[in-house]
């Protein structure tokens, strides 16, 4: 037993002092006597901030330069979110004997002329509907001003007012402010950026669903081989957790659209067709979009119906989010998206703060595929753990990702010398 201490003490010597000369002062493996005065809880908590605070600067730089770049990321990550669902039906094409770049063209142009068609057949009756739409919703908000009102709740109805006012009623402001000029140069750059967004987003998706496989290869063989099995785990556990939630949401996006829809026209509400599409593109943005499109829709009927209207649409919206929060978002998106609301809401916050609407769509995808990456390694990390343990100082089973083989012992060098 003692041979065998001293024999790992001159292994793990040399390997020490190695790392003390590779760290220097701020090491735990130095112990100066300044290092022996400092509290074990006070190096640990150190040596965490500095790490995390690197994390930190790192993440921070990239978020800057992918705001930098939003011409180019905002596009790529959008054609990202539509192979989810352009992929299968191509790999169905495929397996059915059609070339993959038939395929992908098939898919990508023939959902684009969908939409189009879908687009083009609405605009007439959206485009008359949503004229009335502020002015509407105006009249709701002035009515509930006036219940309150007559309530016995204390409030400055000036304040009040001058809010609805500043949000029906932008656009006058800036036409008297004469800034119509500055608008439309603006608004002309934004619609140039917009149509070069849109033909890089669909160029970048017929070659995600074309060569998806062939781009995925590549990189990994530009990945260090000790680090390729997890890189390769863990991009398809982020595609399959993005996957689930893409797919989870638009199918929850429908539902909750059409139940709406029908609920609002039973109840003889107008504005139908708007109000059915601002919920299914509140349903991409979980909590605010779901409260801003309910609150919408409530206010368009208390303005053309009347409180009783309203309290009904109230029940309606209610009603179709509970089925929503208590079926179908446990059963299609539980596993994909395992954040807390309280995580989701910060999430969103922080995305419409740095990069406005596209920040606060992307902000959950992204998050739910943060987070489904890092319970990847840290499973990944723990089976490692364990079999470490299980094994006497080996793993059992195959290596995990990102882990080298460890060295033979002294001891096992003499062994297979003997």
């Amino acid at each position: 037993m003692g041979d065998q201490g001293r024999l790992h003490g001159a292994e793990q010597g040399p390997e020490r002092r190695r790392g003390e000369r590779r760290w220097g002062w701020w090491s735990a493996n130095a112990r100066t006597p300044e290092v022996e005065r400092v509290p074990s809880w006070l190096a640990t908590a150190a040596a965490w901030a500095w790490r995390l605070l690197l994390v930190l600067v790192v993440a921070t730089a990239l978020l800057l330069l992918a705001r930098r770049l939003a011409l180019v990321t905002l596009p790529v990550f959008i054609a990202i979110l539509l192979a989810t669902l352009c992929v299968p039906p191509a790999r169905w094409l495929e397996a059915r004997g059609a070339p993959r770049g038939l395929a992908a063209g098939i898919v990508v142009v023939g959902g684009l002329a969908v939409v189009g068609g879908i687009i083009a057949a609405l605009v007439p009756a959206f485009s008359e509907q949503v004229e009335a739409l502020v002015p509407t919703v105006r009249d709701g908000a002035n009515r509930f001003i006036r219940a309150v009102e007559a309530s016995p709740l204390d409030y400055d109805r000036d304040k009040i007012a001058d809010f609805f006012q500043q949000l029906t009623q932008r656009a006058g402001g800036a036409e008297e402010q004469g800034e119509i000029a500055g608008q439309v140069a603006a608004g002309a750059i934004l619609l140039v950026e917009l149509v070069t967004g849109l033909v890089l987003s669909l160029v970048v998706l017929f070659f995600l669903v074309k060569d998806g496989g062939q781009i995925v290869a590549w990189g990994l063989a530009r990945t260090p081989a000790p680090y390729r099995d997890v890189v390769r785990a863990t991009g398809r556990r982020a595609w399959l957790a993005l996957s689930a939630f893409i797919r989870g949401t638009v199918f929850i996006a429908t539902v909750d659209a059409v139940l709406i829809g029908i609920g609002l026209a039973l109840l003889r509400v107008p504005l139908v067709l708007p109000l059915a599409l601002l919920v299914f593109f509140g349903a991409f943005v979980p909590v605010i979009g779901a409260f801003v499109s309910g609150l919408v829709a409530v206010l368009v009927a208390l303005a053309a119906g009347g409180p009783l209207t309203a309290l009904f649409v109230l029940l309606v919206v209610v009603g179709v989010q509970q089925v929503e929060g208590q079926v179908l978002q446990p059963v299609l998106l539980r596993r994909a998206v395992a954040l807390h609301p309280v995580v989701v809401l910060l999430a969103i916050t922080a995305g419409a703060v740095l990069a406005g609407l596209p920040g606060a769509f992307l902000a959950v995808p992204l998050s739910a595929t943060a987070s489904s990456v890092a319970n990847e390694l840290r499973l990944r990390s723990e089976r490692y753990a364990g079999d470490i343990t299980a094994g006497g100082g080996e793993p059992l089973g195959p290596e995990p990702v990102g882990h080298t083989s460890p060295q033979p012992t002294v001891l096992e060098r003499r062994r297979e010398q003997r």
